[in-house]
């Protein structure tokens, strides 16, 4: 019960505590102590106490944990008055003051118990008593504590007591400040009447008390006129009666019950009356009404802090911030479900000091006016739908020590204005779309500690500036488009404890200076382009002066080179190892480990590192993960593996492992397997049996185990993925695959597996998404039990003797499929139109079986081939990052394994059958289709007119048909088309041509289609030959509308050229006369030359 509440009372600890605890101990609590611990006198410094309490004191010191004997060692002295946390009466002599609250507390919740010795009662002159902190294990507040009737200040917050609260603290009627904070211990209060015997009140702290019996706590607390500050967070008072009590608390200016489920909107108008209420805090409250919500803030003109998080609340922003008082510090939103444009957020608030609105559904872009709130400290607006780039007026905010902006749709660059923040401590901006270098400007964030700005689309190199950032503790910068080296900069983060810069493009090597960064705890550089050596870098990290605290060390997924350096294993507090993936060599042997001890991670995988460790070795650690894939470990599985008591996963994949596995290894790791890839060897004998656990991977693939699947090796497997393909497994389909409850892909493809499918008689694997089984000896008919896994997505029974109808249910119950490859069996019958109910279907293969009949028109409605899809994303879900699905597609003269581009591509492969009639015009409806083939079968009439519309198909094969008529000319316009056969048809008339096609010049293409011509087979004859990309007729009615439009435009021509010289005569006089004069001059000369030649 106290850890739950501990882990309530967590999530309300951040920037209320701060202003509220500043306001307590500095202005009130100090003030408080200081007069309750006076009592109208000086305190008494000097002198000696009264000896009998002097004595009750010593007994009380006897029973409270010390963990370091100094905290209490003041406590020899004659006089106790001198004592650390002792306070007299200087009159008297009587102690007044007591503070035992607990020194240290960052050791609260881990320290062993003390007790509340009954000399307390001694002290009957205390006026101020602070137990907190301290482990009462669970015991009663003791009867002592309510018997000192002068008490004024009383404090036993976070002390691990249990049961009852006294009423007898009624009797304490001279209280001013009750602190009974039980989110440490188990309290509970079911009657609250006592509260209004305390009459000068005014502090109470009842949080995590279950008051959820004390029907009268409204009223109870509210008869206390002096109370300011009331706190009873996460306390589960009772709900509300429909009539509250007239508002009493004139003096309240602190009000804080988060936490309640039961508090209602009808709080929210008795709350109005409170007009000199400073501090609302109502988080998670179980939802307001925004419509009250608004009215009770707009009564509330002094309110300084408002916390209303993770209440659901719903609607307009603008509806709470448009009424809260404009002296406002603190507002704290997050969690709820606001709507509205963050620009029209903030209003006049200029006052803000703190403002978070985490997690709401928030629009718009950050405005420019934001720089017009230079009060602000802490500000956080993520998980919304924020759009635009960060305002340059953001450098305005000098004050600003926290940004969080994560998670919402910011794009542009980082402005280079952030520099001017130079007390900024946090700055996250992880999961937008920010584009543009890291601005160098950053260098200038001196007090810096936390930088995200991971999972963004950042570019550019690592600037040198981000060395100047010496109090830096964490930097995320994974997952973006950074390239260029790491800055030797780097070097000198020396406060750096989380580098974290994965899934980029960074190259060049690791800098010589980060193995100087001894306060690293976390390095991940991985899947990056770095290469070089890691010596420098683990050879210093190994030398480091303090003891090192790096736990976690990934450099897997890059082009590091040269050989593991054996001071690896003086990295003592390494317990995560991820080298690989890179080009590692060389020898890793017992030196590599020696002082790892705390190692549960170590993965060297896809290197060429050889492992030389003795049979007999026995490794300081105790792995959950060891990863050794293509290393050369020996032809057996190392024996020193069996020591590994916790291991989980072991992947030894490619390994040259060789001949049968061992005895030891069936006995081993009782506790069952999450993980184990022993597949790519050349492993042999009858299958082991292995032990897993729920949701395992059991990869046994590409090896030569042979034999039957016994009853033995299913009898502890609980596998979700079971692969077993390419080994040489005979007999018959197992039976227990009926009741792998758990199971999600089982792959038996390519063995000798014969006789037909069990009956699988009210027990199915109904979590099944994926079943390869082919390439097998399987006959009989398709297993009915398969309509009952209704989550199935790739069923592959290709290559196996299946006969029968291919059953109507494929279309009904299994709705979910997206690859059904049925090739090579012995199906007969029709294909049936249900087939179009398969609307996620990418993959359809029937070859080569005995199917006949019409292509059912409703093939034109499978939706997956309808779109184009250009989302590259797992086919399949389960476990996603450990499997990749696959699938065999025969298309462009042969076949290929698709794996990773799966989930875009999309086929149809209704080949060798005997099918006939029409290709349905339906199936170019299928836009998105990128292989489509029908060859070997018998179908005729024309090719669809419309086959140019499948703008996406890279693969066409109509071959061997009876196909007629001409080729469709809309076929020139199919651009991706680079395999193509229509040999063997009917075919006729010219072949269309475009610049796609050309390519496609392979005279058998087209072979066996007698009255075809054109390029790449022989020239057509001029006169029957049709025009290029059409028909004759086509040409004819060209050239017949050519003339018209030579002799149109001749007409035209000739008109406007005579009416503009004609024109131009009659509108210019000097033109006119220039062009007659030209003209008398021109005869003349005509007339002297014909003069002339008369003459002659």
């Amino acid at each position: 019960m106290a850890a739950i509440k501990a882990r309530k009372i967590s999530l309300i600890l951040w920037p209320k505590y701060v202003m509220l605890m500043t306001f307590l101990l500095f202005t009130g609590v100090i003030s408080l102590s200081s007069s309750l611990a006076d009592g109208g006198g000086a305190l008494k410094t000097e002198g000696r106490c009264i000896e009998s309490e002097r004595r009750a004191l010593l007994a009380i010191a006897a029973d409270m944990y010390d963990p370091f004997d100094d905290w209490l060692s003041s406590w020899t002295a004659a006089d106790c008055c001198t004592w650390r946390g002792v306070a007299c009466d200087a009159a008297t002599g009587h102690v007044t003051k007591l503070d035992l609250r607990f020194p240290y507390p960052d050791d609260v919740g881990n320290i062993d118990a003390s007790t509340v010795n009954p000399s307390l009662r001694e002290l009957q002159h205390l006026k101020y008593l602070d137990l907190s902190l301290n482990n009462f294990s669970f015991a009663g507040v003791p009867e002592a504590v309510v018997s000192l009737p002068q008490l004024q200040y009383l404090n036993l917050s976070s002390a691990m007591f249990a049961g009852a609260v006294p009423p007898r603290f009624g009797n304490l009627s001279g209280l001013r400040y009750l602190d009974l904070n039980g989110c440490f211990g188990d309290l509970h209060a079911d009657d609250l009447t006592w509260l209004s015997r305390l009459p000068s009140l005014r502090y109470l702290d009842m949080s995590c008390i279950n008051i959820s019996k004390a029907a009268n706590w409204l009223e109870s607390i509210n008869s206390i006129p002096s109370l300011e500050v009331l706190h009873l967070q996460w306390a589960d008072p009772p709900f509300l009666p429909p009539a509250l009590p007239p508002f009493n608390l004139s003096s309240i200016t602190v009000f804080d019950v988060s936490g309640s489920l039961n508090i209602n909107t009808s709080v929210l108008g008795w709350l109005s009356n409170a007009t000199g209420l400073e501090y609302l805090e109502l988080s998670s409250c179980g939802g307001f009404d925004i419509g009250p919500l608004q009215s009770a803030l707009g009564a509330l003109v002094n309110l300084q802090e408002l916390d209303l998080s993770a209440n659901d609340i719903g609607g307009e922003i603008s509806a709470i911030v448009g009424n809260v008082s404009r002296r406002l510090r603190m507002l704290d939103l997050r969690w709820n479900k606001l709507t509205g444009n963050i620009a029209r957020t903030l209003g006049s608030l200029k006052h803000l000091e703190f403002i978070t609105l985490d997690n709401n559904q928030l629009t718009g872009q950050i405005p420019e006016m934001l720089g017009d709130f230079t009060s602000l400290r802490f500000l956080t607006f993520s998980s919304n739908q924020i759009s635009g780039r960060i305002p340059q007026s953001v450098g305005k905010l000098r004050r600003l020590e926290y940004i969080y902006l994560s998670g919402n749709n910011i794009t542009g660059e980082i402005p280079a204005s952030i520099g001017n923040l130079t007390n900024l401590i946090h700055l996250f901006i992880g999961r937008n779309a920010i584009t543009g270098p890291i601005p160098v400007t950053v260098g200038n964030l001196l007090n810096l500690q936390q930088l995200y700005l991971s999972d963004n689309n950042i570019t550019g190199q690592l600037p040198e500036s981000i060395g100047e950032l010496k109090n830096l503790q964490a930097l995320y910068l994974q997952n973006n488009f950074i390239t260029g080296p790491i800055p030797s900069a780097v070097g000198g983060l020396q406060s750096l404890l989380r580098l974290h810069i994965s899934s980029n493009r960074l190259s060049g090597h690791i800098p010589r200076g980060m193995g100087t960064l001894c306060n690293l705890e976390y390095l991940d550089l991985s899947d990056n382009k770095i290469a070089g050596e890691i010596t420098d870098l683990i050879d210093g990290l190994s030398q480091c002066p303090q003891p090192l605290r790096l736990f976690s060390l990934h450099l897997s997924d890059n082009n590091l080179n040269g050989g593991v350096p054996p001071s690896l294993g003086q990295l003592k507090e390494l317990s995560e190892v991820y080298l690989s993936s890179n080009s590692l060599v060389g020898n890793v042997t017992e030196a590599h480990f020696t002082e790892l001890a705390i190692l549960k991670f170590l993965d060297i995988s896809q290197n060429n590192l050889r492992v030389v460790l003795p049979d007999d070795w026995v490794p300081p650690f105790d792995a959950f993960t060891i990863g050794m894939s293509y290393c050369h470990i020996g032809t057996l599985i190392p024996s020193w593996i069996q020591t590994q008591t916790l291991l989980q996963n072991l992947y030894l994949s490619g390994t040259g492992l060789e001949g049968r596995i061992p005895a030891w290894f069936s006995h081993f790791n009782p506790q069952g397997w999450h993980y184990l890839d022993l597949s790519s060897n050349s492993l042999s004998g009858p299958l082991p049996v292995v032990s897993s656990v729920n949701q395992s991977i059991i990869n046994l693939s590409n090896n030569s185990f042979s034999g039957p699947i016994l009853p033995s090796f299913a009898a502890s497997l609980n596998a979700s993925i079971l692969t077993l393909s390419d080994n040489l497994i005979s007999g018959k389909f197992p039976p227990f695959f009926c009741n792998m409850n758990f199971l999600e892909v089982l792959d038996l493809s390519n063995n000798r597996l014969s006789g037909e499918f069990p009956d699988c008689l009210r027990s199915y694997p109904t979590s099944l998404q994926s079943l390869h089984l082919n390439n097998n000896s399987l006959s009989g008919r398709l297993p009915s039990f398969l309509k009952h896994c209704k989550q199935l997505i790739t069923l592959d029974l290709g290559e196996n003797k299946l006969i029968g109808e291919l059953p109507q249910w494929i279309g009904r119950s299994l709705s979910s499929l997206k690859v059904l490859r049925l090739r090579s069996n012995l199906f007969h019958g029709a294909i049936s139109p249900q087939i179009a109910n398969l609307s996620s279907l990418h993959v359809l293969d029937l070859a080569n079986n005995n199917l006949h009949g019409a292509i059912p028109s409703s093939i034109g409605s499978l939706n997956a081939m309808v779109t184009v899809q250009n989302v590259m994303e797992p086919l399949i879900d389960s476990n996603a990052k450990y499997y990749s699905e696959h699938v065999l597609i025969t298309t462009k003269g042969s076949t290929i394994e698709y794996s990773t581009v799966l989930s875009l591509v999309t086929s149809i492969d209704l080949s060798d059958n005997n099918l006939n009639g029409a290709i349905p015009q339906e199936l170019t409806k299928l836009h998105g289709l990128h292989f489509l083939n029908l060859s070997e079968n018998h179908l005729m009439a024309k090719i669809p007119s419309e086959i140019g519309d499948m703008s996406q198909l890279e693969s066409l094969d109509l071959s061997m048909n009876n196909l007629t008529g001409e080729i469709p000319a809309k076929l020139a316009t199919l651009n991706f088309l680079s395999h193509l056969n229509l040999s063997y048809n009917n075919l006729s008339g010219r072949i269309p041509t475009s610049n796609q096609l050309q390519t496609l010049n392979d005279p058998s293409i087209y072979i066996g289609n007698k009255d075809l011509c054109g390029m790449p087979l022989a020239e057509c004859p001029r006169e029957e030959g049709p025009a290029r990309g059409g028909t004759q007729e086509g040409k004819n009615e060209s050239d017949k509308l050519e003339t018209i439009l030579n002799i149109t435009s001749l007409i035209i021509g000739f008109v406007v050229g005579f009416w503009g010289f004609v024109g131009t005569l009659i509108m210019k006089e000097r033109i006119r006369i220039a062009v007659f004069q030209f003209i008398d001059r021109m005869c003349y000369r005509l007339a002297l030359k014909f003069a002339h030649l008369k003459c002659k």
